[in-house]
């Protein structure tokens, strides 16, 4: 997966150089100044930005969403360039979707499975179980069971 605290650190980073406060960088997203504070703390996943916030955040703070997740995304930069559409038309590999889970959305990991050939292993998806779906759950869990049968 991708790290929170470089993703944490690079915004914080930022939005420094750009001299903000945590406060004006928190009135120009309309999140809380507290939200901004743990989320460039990387403390955890729910602290992170949504994927539909990192370009309003890559524009407030002029780095690329690249330089912000500190890593090529492409994914990530799919879905924001051309939304769901993105997991439908598009070749998504496993590590991919593992990667940028805490910031999809669970319908955008739900389809990311339905529209690629994802593995169904238990232990491939392990660390993407906290953001599935319930009823894609069930489904891999018996792909999963049958398999082993």
């Amino acid at each position: 997966m991708f790290n929170m605290e470089h993703t944490g650190a690079a915004i914080s980073k930022a939005r420094k150089v750009k001299g903000l406060t945590q406060m004006e960088f928190a009135d120009k997203l309309n999140i809380s100044f507290q939200a901004v504070s743990n989320c460039e703390r990387g403390i955890s996943m729910r602290s992170m930005p949504d994927i539909s916030k990192l370009p309003e955040i890559a524009e407030i703070l002029q780095i690329s969403i690249d330089e912000l997740l500190g890593k090529k995304a492409p994914l990530i930069n799919g879905i924001i360039s051309e939304g769901d559409d993105y997991l439908k038309n598009n070749q998504i590999n496993q590590k991919e979707v593992v990667e940028a889970a805490p910031l999809l959305k669970p319908g955008q990991i739900d389809k990311a499975f339905k529209s690629n050939a994802l593995s169904s292993k238990i232990s491939e998806i392990e660390n993407l179980l906290p953001f599935l779906s319930t009823e894609t759950c069930d489904k891999l869990f018996k792909k999963a069971v049958l398999k082993m049968i």
